[in-house]
């Protein structure tokens, strides 16, 4: 005998109540990229699903628990990054706007530049130019690197024709850092009440002066006018950088779903670039 519509309705319903839609997180929770993925997500399928009375379907669970740097890197101060598994690095410009330090020079005219280096090899450019070139969406360098790469960045800016010292992630000076969500920018003073923070790095910063990025990402920081910590000039905003991790690469600079499948760019296929069909639907709960 089949199970009537009632109880196979009932059925469902506990089996929603149990995973929450697929791959999609429970009503009320918050799904912003800073906040996914905070609580474990998952799908629960039965088969059949249609089940004769006295016996019972298979059940499978797909679960992605919660992740953060710090499950899949470690870093070293200032801010060498070293990989604890096999992870896709993107990074990404957020800002450059060199100011103190350079009597007559204009922040805004002010051309920096970001250099990355792996493994301890070369410092490759990334980014040059001023603040009008940067595209915070735009991603200046994806790579899928082993477990035990260390990763390390550097930036320098150009001031009367001719570079400033080249400040990096492994200088002592602490010239150039890594900041998690949570960690607190460290300046001597203020920098939220100084109302120092620059618009651009504002999305990436809370009232309290904390970084506020995505669990998976890191905030690269760098102060290059100043060596004076106790200067007020010494604030960490002269460029910006965000590196993010995920264990999938990304379909474009948007960076993809929970689930893999990127909806907010669906392209071709079906239901994504990667021809799968997205679970989360119009979900926006993308790993940035």
């Amino acid at each position: 005998m089949k199970t009537t519509p009632k109880s196979a309705t009932a059925a469902a319903i506990t089996i929603l109540a149990l995973s929450g839609t697929a791959f999609a997180a429970p009503a009320g929770v918050d799904t912003t990229p800073e906040t996914i993925p905070a609580i474990p997500l998952g799908a629960l399928t039965a088969y059949p699903e249609v089940v004769q009375t006295g016996t019972y379907p298979t059940l499978t669970w797909a679960i992605l628990y919660p992740s953060k740097v710090g499950d899949v890197a470690s870093i070293t101060p200032p801010g060498t990054i070293k990989l604890n598994k096999p992870m896709w690095v993107t990074v990404q410009a957020v800002g450059v706007g060199v100011t103190g330090g350079t009597s007559g020079q204009n922040p805004s005219s002010t051309n920096a530049e970001l250099r990355m280096s792996v493994n301890g090899g070369g410092y490759d450019q990334l980014f040059y130019g001023t603040q009008s070139n940067v595209d915070p969406v735009q991603v200046l360098y994806i790579k899928k690197l082993s477990e035990g790469s260390t990763i390390d960045f550097g930036s320098r800016f150009v001031s009367d024709n001719n570079w400033t010292p080249f400040y990096t992630t492994r200088s002592a000076n602490m010239q150039v850092i890594s900041l998690v969500k949570g960690d607190a920018i460290p300046t001597t003073f203020d920098i939220t009440g100084s109302g120092k923070v620059s618009s651009a790095l504002t999305p990436y910063v809370d009232g309290a002066g904390k970084v506020d990025i995505g669990p998976m990402s890191v905030l690269v920081l760098a102060e290059l006018a100043e060596t004076n910590s106790a200067d007020s000039d010494f604030d960490y905003q002269d460029s910006a950088f965000l590196v993010s991790f995920s264990p999938k690469r990304g379909n474009n600079g948007h960076g993809n779903n929970v689930d893999g499948v990127d909806s907010s760019n669906p392209g071709a296929g079906s239901g994504g670039p990667n021809g799968s069909v997205d679970p989360s639907g119009g979900v926006d709960d993308e790993i940035r």
